[in-house]
Formats: C-alpha cells, structure tokens, sequence
C-alpha cells in the first residue's frame, strides 16, 4: 500500500464520519458537536491509521506509534473536553445567537464539514507518517526533544485555557479581557501551546521514513491558527470590547514577549536566524513562472488577503507571469487619482501610518518608548542637518496593500543611496521590541529637492522582502551584491527630474516607507494621525501650513 492510498483511505474514513456527525446534529440539534469533534477528531483519525496499519501493512507496533499516539489521544480527549465545557458555557450566554450561527453552519455542509474534515487530515500528516512507516523500534534524541517540546504545550494549553474557562464563568456578560497569567505575555497563549505540540509531532516524525516531508502538516495548522482563527477572534474582540486595541498594543499577538525587558537576548535569536536566506529564498520562489507554484501562491494570497484585483490592470490572477508579479501589479491610474494641488504632498504609498511627529534634534520615535536617531537611519552628515529639527511620516505596508513607492512630491532627485542592513521583521510586534528597527535593516534613501521643498524618502527592507528595485534600473536589488552600489549613482541625468506620482521603485515582498522632511513643515495631526490608513496619491501634508 502505498503512502497516497493510505492517505485516501484515512481521508475517506474521517468525511465519513464528518459526515455522520452532520447528520447527527442536524437531527437531533447538538450543536455544540461540530467544535468538540475538532479535538476529537484527531483521536479518531490516530486509531483509524493505527489500526489500517495494522490490518494491511504491519500488525507489530513501535514504540514511537505508541508514544505519539498515545499523545495524540491525550492532546484531543483534553481538547475536546474543553471545547465542551466552552460551548455549553456560550449556549448558557446567548443561546439563541450560537444556534442561529450553527444552523447556518448545518446548512453549508460542503464549506464548513468537509473543510474541517480535509483540514484534519492534512494537519495530522506527521502521525500518519509515523504510522505508516514509523522507521527505527528504538528512541532517540528526536523523539526526546519532540516530548519535551509537547510537553511544554500542552501544559501552555492547557493553563491557558483553564484560566480563560474560569475567567469566563466569573464575567459572563461583562466586556473584559483576560490579561492575567500567561495572557499578560501573549494574546493567543493557548494557541502558541497548540501549535507546540504539533511541531513537537512533527519533530518525532523526522525518525519516520520520509516523514521529513510531512512539514506541511504543522505548517498547515500554523497558517490555519494564524489567519483564520486569530484573525476572526481578534475581529470579533474589536468590535465588542472597547480595550481590546490597547491591549493589542501592549502583548505580542502569538509568541510569549518574555524579553520585553531589553532587547540583547532577542538579538542574539535573531543573529542566528537565517533572515537573508529564507528571503533569498523566497524571492527566487516568487519570481518562478512555473505555472503550478505560481497557481499555489497566488490562490493561497487571494484566500488569506483577499485583494481587489479590480483595480488592477489585469484583471485576473492567470494573467501575471508570477506572484512577484502579482504581488507587485500595476493599477490603473484611475484607481489611484493624484492630488495635483502645488501646496499638497500626497501619500507614496497604500499603507497605514505608524507614527508621525517632529524631529527633535534629530530623534524620531519608532513605537511608544523607542525612538532611533535620523543620523543613523540616512548616515549622510550632509543631510543630518536639514532634517534635524523637521517631521517625519512613517507607513506600514501590509501584504494586502500596493507595493508600488511613488515620489509625494515634484523636485529633482538629488541624491540616491543603498544602505546594507538586516531583514527583520517590520510588523508592529517587532517595532515595539527591536531598538532602531529601521536603522538596523537594509534600506534605500532618495533625496529629492524643489525650489518649495525638501524631503527624503527611505524604503525599509524586511524579512521576506525580495528586492527594493527601483524606477532606474530594475536589474538593481539587495541580492546581486555586485549592483547595488547603483543606488549610489542613482538615475541618469535625464531622469532626475521627477513629478509628483511619479512611480519611484518597488518592494518585491513588502515593508515600510519613511519620509523626512525640513523644519518648516507642519503636520496637521487633526488630518494625519496614527493608526490612519493611507492611500497613494490622496493629500498626507499641506504645504500652505507652514511654519
């Protein structure tokens, strides 16, 4: 039997019994079921491959099949034990909302089932593997450390969702967050344990035959927990409970922040992490033309983001060469219109504004309680000086925005400049915690000058980001070490005059903008705020305001 048929069989076994289950509920109006079998399905699919195994391949029994198995079961009985005494706890508070929601649920077999009972299977690949073909009768020092890691999530689920059951059951109709215990230190503490414990299975599995390849697994499950379930959840929190965002603002979203105290443990991590390789990586699969990797990425983007390819010049995603492509598509000019008003500086860019305020000798704030110098930022002693005591604009782009850098301004490009750096993250966990964030990643720095204004504009890299490449010379970017002192050089004599929309470069993967400008700007914080979200071409400053 092969690893594909034994697949199909445990596929075929658990919408089988998905489909028992909704047949089950819609008849005798258990709704509460469809959450509970989420653990235990997990159970059920163990003893399924357990005992196929057993039957068609080999009826002996390793020591690994028996410990991970035995995990498995305790990890889903647990589980759904608690998914129980969650969902009954919900019907006592508004059973009438949880019914209606789950009737529709009923209703939408095919997208909610069957999702559930393909996504299980996919998840639980590692045990499969290690039931298939559990390779050596003897442990070692991989199945060591994959119960030592299971350990430490389940006891992190399982506390976490302990605290939140009981926490729950003192407020039932009170709006409160839980920020106590493991909750001080994460948003989700029950789902970092969750996803633990399945790359804790999947490290066991790497004894498997060919269970290395079984990383998709956790993989899946880790996307899964990320942008659905999360996401949902913190959605739904925002809309109900008014101190949801600045709790947001104070806890890390997933990974525990036990270093918020300084930043040199957290340092030493990132040194050792192979930042540039993954995104060197990373570039080279996004720019692939292979039409299935290109179909992959593009519809698993489209699934998470779900971008509006309608203001796009082309309209569907068949019709880019690659997700680069796609990621970094032109739109049309009517999407963006660009406020031509000569006293306006219009936004370079789709994103979110992160911070913004004055630059006091120099010092521009990063996130509340770090701040990082202009000097180190631009390392230009020349231009130090006519932004010292000016403003700055900082954007975020999220993968959902425009990649696309535009100039905010009409002038004339007086210096262009590549500065070598990291490729950090950029998100906002990471700029309330990595001192001089911006200053420490790969960044480009353009300067551009007008009879009326001033202004720099820095481009940010990050982790995952491609390339910066700019308007010039697309053959430019951070990974052909022999080109990028072309930024240096900047654009030939005839192209150095710009207009205002005039498109600057790109970012192959994604990142921040920062722009600089002379002390006689004004910000009108009325107008520009943080948190604002911004689009390319829509007015950012107005230059009638000076000081």
């Amino acid at each position: 039997m092969s690893v594909l048929e034994f697949f199909l069989y445990i596929t075929l076994a658990n919408w089988s019994i998905v489909t028992f289950l909704w047949v089950f509920i819609k008849k005798n109006s258990q709704i509460y079921l469809i959450n509970v079998y989420w653990g235990a399905g997990y159970v059920l699919l163990t003893v399924v491959a357990m005992t196929l195994n057993g039957l068609l391949e080999d009826s002996s029994f390793h020591v690994r099949q028996y410990l991970v198995n035995f995990l498995v079961t305790l990890w889903g009985i647990k589980l759904s034990f608690f998914l129980y005494r969650k969902e009954k706890l919900r019907l006592e508070v508004s059973a009438e909302l949880i019914a209606e929601k789950y009737e529709r649920d009923l209703k939408s077999y095919r997208k909610r089932f069957l999702k559930i009972g393909l996504l299980q299977v996919l998840a639980i690949f590692p045990i499969i593997s290690i039931n298939y073909l559990p390779g050596t009768n003897s442990l070692n020092f991989l199945d060591f450390l994959g119960f030592i890691l299971f350990s430490l999530g389940f006891y992190v689920e399982t506390k976490s969702n302990n605290d939140l059951l009981a926490f729950r059951v003192n407020n039932l109709e009170k709006k409160r967050i839980l920020s106590a215990g493991l909750w001080e230190y994460s948003r989700h503490p029950n789902y970092f344990g969750h996803l633990l414990q399945w790359w804790a299975f999947y490290i066991i599995a790497c004894n498997a035959i060919g269970g290395a390849w079984s990383f998709f697994g956790p993989l899946i499950m880790s996307l899964y927990t990320l942008k659905v379930v999360i996401k949902d959840t913190e959605k739904r929190m925002l809309a109900n409970v008014p101190e949801y965002s600045g709790y947001i603002n104070k806890t890390n979203k997933l990974m525990p922040g036990v270093f918020q105290g300084g930043n040199q443990a957290l340092d030493v991590i990132r040194s050792v992490v192979p930042f540039r390789q993954f995104t060197a990586f990373a570039g080279l699969i996004s720019r692939s033309e292979n039409k299935l990797i290109k179909k992959i990425l593009i519809s698993w983007f489209c699934y998470f983001y779900k971008p509006n390819l309608d203001e796009s010049i082309n309209k569907r995603p068949q019709d880019f060469r690659s997700f680069n492509d796609f990621f970094t598509r032109k739109l049309e000019s009517k999407s963006r219109p660009i406020n031509q008003d000569t006293d306006t500086i219009i936004s370079p860019v789709d994103g979110t504004v992160v911070s913004l305020g004055n630059l006091k000798e120099g010092t521009l704030i990063q996130a509340k309680g770090i701040s990082y110098d202009v000097s180190d930022l631009i390392q230009d002693q020349a231009l130090e000086n006519t932004f010292k005591n000016g403003c700055y604009v900082t954007i975020y782009l999220a993968p959902i925005n425009y990649h696309r850098i535009h100039f905010p301004f009409s002038g004339t490009i007086e210096k262009t400049k590549y500065l070598k750096g990291n490729l950090y993250s950029v998100n906002a966990s990471s700029a309330r915690r990595i001192k001089s964030l911006y200053s420490k990643n790969e960044r480009t720095f353009t300067f551009v000058k007008s009879e009326s204004l001033s202004y720099g504009l820095v481009s940010v890299g990050a982790a995952m980001v491609g390339s910066i490449v700019p308007f010039w010379n697309e053959e430019i970017n951070s990974k052909k070490e022999h080109l990028v002192n072309l930024w240096n050089q900047g654009p030939d004599e005839d192209l150095l005059r710009v207009s205002k929309g005039k498109e600057l470069g790109y970012f192959q993967m994604g990142s921040t903008v920062i722009l600089l400008f002379p002390s006689d700007i004004q910000i009108d914080k009325n107008f520009l705020y943080e948190a604002k979200p911004v689009k390319f071409g829509e007015e950012l400053i107005n230059l009638s305001e000076r000081k």
